[in-house]
């Protein structure tokens, strides 16, 4: 049964810079993969035929996964489909740019994070699943499973990287701002720290609650080493984005946070006996689930040097994250690690391997 409510929104300023809110339809032709082949890279690796014929699968099916924008959905633009089910997931799609920037001279990948900013919330949020058929958020926003993880800003830092479009950097800083300021306000303890979900982490159901609880569903009331870690990247890299717009000014709250974000973690969620960082829980005590998520530690650089050696260490262990095709989600010497993989119970992802690598 539908329920009317009064909803208030806390508008954030960024937000009413979000150019994407009123952008029209951008519906650009479809190449087919057998039309983009000749404007992709032309890989070359002797006696490496397998590989070779992988590479060229992987964008057969890129490209049978691209999509324009209907007059229900509402898009803004063409894009890729992130061929899960029938909704595009905000981390696939940042992930899928990763790899998509390298047939830009074909198809814009990144636009289709463009569907994402053009869906934002007055007060910043944006929703980390649409449904393509009509265009609407799968979740309310203050759904615990409703957004994450935050990695956009690094999505469209390393296609600036990769073209130094001015123009682009410009557009979506906005929204940026307005989506990380939004996940400082609602989604962090009195301390500063992040929790999150098995669903808004992106690792569904990793063991890292109390049994009784939906490893899904649940916050637990912990402060999540992932989320934290994704944080302090995203402002930083935010910081990037604002001094070559020179707009610096404009985040300083950000930067400041990140650095005391860091300090925290380092304070509080890291074990010196184990050499490893963990999620916080209620009372301060630290879990001992070794996840992958700890991982972003080494792109927020955020550990220090005297650490780095042992941190990175777990890596080489074939008790923990050495196992036979790296790396897996969870390390091998948990208890309900799985060998056939349970999704995000030792299963291997390339979303947190490229993290990684």
């Amino acid at each position: 049964m539908g329920m009317n409510y009064l909803d208030k929104y806390v508008e954030n300023p960024f937000v009413k810079e979000n150019e994407f809110l009123s952008r029209l339809p951008r519906i650009t032709p479809l190449p087919s993969f057998e039309t983009a082949r000749h404007k992709l890279p032309q890989p070359e690796w002797a006696n490496h035929p397998v590989a070779i014929e992988c590479y060229w699968k992987v964008w057969e099916l890129a490209f049978a996964n691209l999509k324009s924008p209907t007059s229900e959905n509402g898009f803004v633009a063409s894009y890729i489909d992130s061929a899960f089910n029938s909704h595009l997931f905000m981390w696939d799609s940042a992930f899928i740019t990763f790899f998509g920037s390298y047939g830009r001279r074909a198809f814009n990948f990144q636009q289709t994070l463009d569907n994402f900013y053009a869906r934002q919330h007055p007060d910043g949020f944006i929703c980390r699943e649409l449904v393509e058929t009509d265009g609407r958020d799968l979740f309310h926003r203050f759904d615990p499973s409703s957004t994450g993880p935050n990695i956009l800003p690094w999505a469209e830092w390393r296609y600036f990287q990769m073209t130094g479009d001015p123009d682009r950097l410009a557009s979506v800083f906005a929204p940026l701002a307005g989506y990380h300021q939004w996940l400082r306000t609602y989604r962090t303890w009195p301390d500063g720290s992040y929790w999150a979900n098995g669903w808004s982490c992106g690792m569904d159901n990793q063991p890292r609650l109390p049994e009784h609880l939906s490893p899904e569903f649940s916050h637990g009331h912990q402060s999540w080493i992932d989320t934290c870690l994704q944080q302090i990247f995203s402002a930083r890299v935010l910081g990037k984005l604002a001094k070559t717009l020179g707009r610096s000014a404009d985040i300083a709250d950000l930067l400041d946070e990140a650095d005391a974000l860091a300090r925290l973690v380092n304070d509080k969620m890291w074990d010196d006996t184990s050499a490893f960082y963990y999620d916080r829980q209620p009372g301060g005590n630290r879990s001992t689930v070794k996840t992958i998520g700890a991982f972003w530690s080494l792109l927020a650089n955020i550990v220090p040097r005297r650490r780095l050696s042992r941190f990175v260490a777990h890596l080489e262990n074939p008790k923990e994250f050495k196992r036979p095709h790296r790396v897996p989600s969870l390390s091998f010497d948990h208890a309900l690690y799985q060998s056939d993989g349970g999704y995000w119970r030792g299963g291997v992802w390339p979303p947190t391997n490229y993290m990684i690598l």
